[in-house]
């Protein structure tokens, strides 16, 4: 399906000379980054070319348009299984985006690796940055683009939607990231060339698949539990703790199901941002990147620390994470105590 609509009446001129090249020291600059990016991916399949494709290759730029820059390589030569070699490049990008928040001018900087057999349509522009040169120029009257450039500019999004985890500890920030960069890339679209730009429906072909929903819901569930506190379940861990009531087995079942707690020997290593229960008094906190609470089944309890390492008179240790899910239900507890005896700083 092509979708055409008019469009600006020149390239963007942060980037473009006025008969339409980069500027040499630019368009170095962006083969140094499209080279480093291929490096991070760590794979055999040498550089084919480095596109430059979007809108600010296009007429269709507007202020908040990426700089889509697309390190095109043979997915054939990583592996046979095109979805995992896509899921791995995916991944990849994901990492490479968190570490290194590159831009130019104030313009994000995007990279791709696009595979060399896969074909785009229509009338959009492509300028191969590594031979300096226009494969397809565009035009200023009319832009066409198909559902293969559409889907390739929203998968990255879907990737990152996807693989959110309620039990990452910084999932609330990541969807909060998440949704300003897609309010960001929609307002560049609509800015630039309205309804039918390519940024515009690739949040549409994100919205039409449930994605942004469900962003928008697993925020309002996590919110949601921030503000919930159960004071039984405090009032449980406060007694145990000052010696007032003992937790029996039967207690400590109905605090862990209230908590959804899980039972595991590796704790927060494989439960980040969860309540655990360890079946072991010995407790390390090496790759635990927060605090954590821990209360044995005899009452000890301790505020253990990033790295450390810590042992319980008791023969278990429930754990609650220090984060944005358990860090006001940890505050409660914590004044319900009011800082007894048991409890080490």
């Amino acid at each position: 399906m092509l979708n055409e609509y008019q469009t600006q009446r020149e390239l963007n001129p942060k980037l473009w000379t006025a008969d339409q090249r980069l500027p040499e020291k630019l368009r170095t600059g962006f083969l140094k980054i499209a080279y480093a990016f291929h490096d991070f991916l760590e794979t055999d399949a040498p550089v084919i070319d480095v596109l430059l494709i979007g809108s600010n290759a296009n007429y269709n730029w507007a202020e908040r348009s990426d700089i889509d820059l697309h390190v095109v390589i043979n997915y054939a030569r990583i592996g046979n299984n095109s979805y995992l070699v896509n899921q791995y490049l995916q991944a990849k990008k994901s990492i490479w985006s968190s570490k290194y928040p590159l831009n130019y001018k104030g313009i994000d900087i995007e990279l791709y690796a696009q595979d060399s057999n896969e074909s785009l349509h229509g009338s959009v522009g492509i300028y191969s940055i590594l031979h300096a040169k226009w494969i397809q120029k565009p035009t200023a009257d009319i832009i066409s683009i198909d559902d293969d450039l559409i889907h390739q500019k929203a998968e990255p999004y879907e990737y990152e939607i996807n693989k959110l985890s309620k039990s990452d500890p910084d999932a609330e920030g990541k969807i909060k990231r998440l949704l300003v960069k897609l309010r960001d890339l929609r307002q560049a679209g609509l800015d630039a060339a309205g309804e039918y730009s390519l940024e515009n429906l690739a949040f549409k072909h994100l919205r039409s698949k449930g994605l942004i929903d469900r962003l928008k819901e697993m925020l309002h569930r996590i919110r949601t539990n921030q503000l919930i506190i159960d004071e039984t379940v405090i009032d449980s861990l406060a007694h145990h703790v000052t010696g007032k009531r003992k937790l029996t087995e039967t207690d400590w079942n109905d605090v862990m199901k209230k908590t959804g707690a899980v039972k595991h020997s590796n704790g927060q290593w494989d439960y980040p941002g969860q309540c655990t229960m360890i079946p072991s008094n010995q407790i390390t906190m090496r790759n635990v990147a927060y605090k954590v609470l821990g209360i044995d089944d005899t009452g000890h309890m301790q505020l253990m620390q990033p790295e450390q390492e810590y042992s319980y008179p008791g023969t278990q240790v429930f754990e609650i994470p220090n984060t944005g899910q358990w860090q006001t239900f940890m505050l409660q507890l914590l004044n319900k105590i009011q800082n007894g005896s048991r409890y080490e700083k």
